[in-house]
């Protein structure tokens, strides 16, 4: 079994100046960055030789020092079975798990503690085939690698599809870690940019049109001009989005205090008229959003 610190280091400790073959963003930071105190016991809970990745919405706001409110959620790839992971937890932590229908590979683990509401996602990276093919030690590291970045590449933003080695973030074993960033997502977090991985994955699910402006108006950062444009020549993409998506996204647009400028937006980019039969003022004044989405969303 491939021991994720040597793999690590194999594929990622090149001298300097010498020639990549895989195209990586490398940066670096320690891994005490991403700490929660969930992870020591969920360490306990990976079974042994299986790999796991932080991906997602915790590894950007971390990396901005965005604050941690009451509701933490985590996205995690791991190479072993999501559910067995799941199952391990619990043997742990008091909390339920969930699997969604359409969504096979992904298992949700959710807890409380305190006034702190936890939600883990772990998401599945089957290596299975990588590990017993009569690949080169050297071999099946690039292929795994590269799986991961697939799995990285499908994304929705580059800011949401930064990686790190778990094990360089829990415990005694924290230390610094690459950034495993396939999109340059590290170089628009730091410009205040929230641009697709590519128009293609935009398509594959438009509702992600509505997260951009979200995560636009929830960090206050910019959109990338060219995914505007896009917008601004197809805002009947997201009807093509399961209404309740939709509706979930738009009622978290709606709940920030700040939302008003960010539904004008909408409405300047045609696409609060695909999403909703009411007006922008009505929308901004009703006091029951989630009824008044209920009610009008276009079917």
């Amino acid at each position: 079994m491939l021991g994720i610190d040597r793999f690590l280091q194999k594929i990622f400790n090149k001298k300097k100046g010498e020639e990549l073959e895989l195209e990586i963003k490398e940066s670096y930071v320690h891994g005490l960055l991403f700490y929660n105190s969930y992870f020591d016991t969920l360490a306990k809970a990976l079974p042994r030789g299986s790999f796991c990745f932080i991906v997602g919405g915790w590894v950007r706001d971390r990396l901005i020092n965005r604050p941690i409110g009451n509701n933490i959620d985590i996205d995690f790839i791991v190479t072993a079975p999501p559910m067995e992971v799941a199952k391990n937890l619990k043997k742990y932590i008091n909390g339920s798990i969930f699997q969604f229908e359409k969504e096979k590979t992904v298992v949700t683990f959710i807890f409380q503690e305190d006034s702190y509401n936890y939600r883990f996602d772990f998401s599945y990276l089957d290596i299975s085939d990588i590990l017993n093919s009569d690949l080169t030690y050297e071999e099946k590291e690039e292929k795994i690698l590269n799986r991961l970045i697939d799995d990285l590449m499908a994304r929705d933003f580059t800011i949401n599809a930064i990686a790190v080695n778990f094990d360089d973030t829990s415990g005694l074993s924290a230390s610094h870690t690459t950034l495993i960033d396939p999109s340059n997502g590290f170089k628009d977090l730091q410009e205040g940019i929230i641009r697709p991985i590519s128009i293609e994955n935009i398509i594959k699910d438009p509702v992600r049109i509505l997260r951009g402006y979200r995560l636009a108006l929830e960090l206050d950062f910019n959109l990338d001009k060219e995914f505007e444009k896009f917008v601004q020549k197809n805002p009947d993409l997201v009807e093509k989005s399961p209404k309740e998506r939709v509706r979930d996204e738009l009622l978290k647009i709606i709940s920030n205090q700040n939302s008003y400028t960010t539904l004008e937006k909408l409405q300047k980019n045609k696409l609060l008229s695909h999403i909703v039969s009411n007006t922008l003022e009505d929308i901004s004044t009703y006091k029951n959003t989630e009824e008044i989405l209920k009610k009008n969303l276009i079917s």
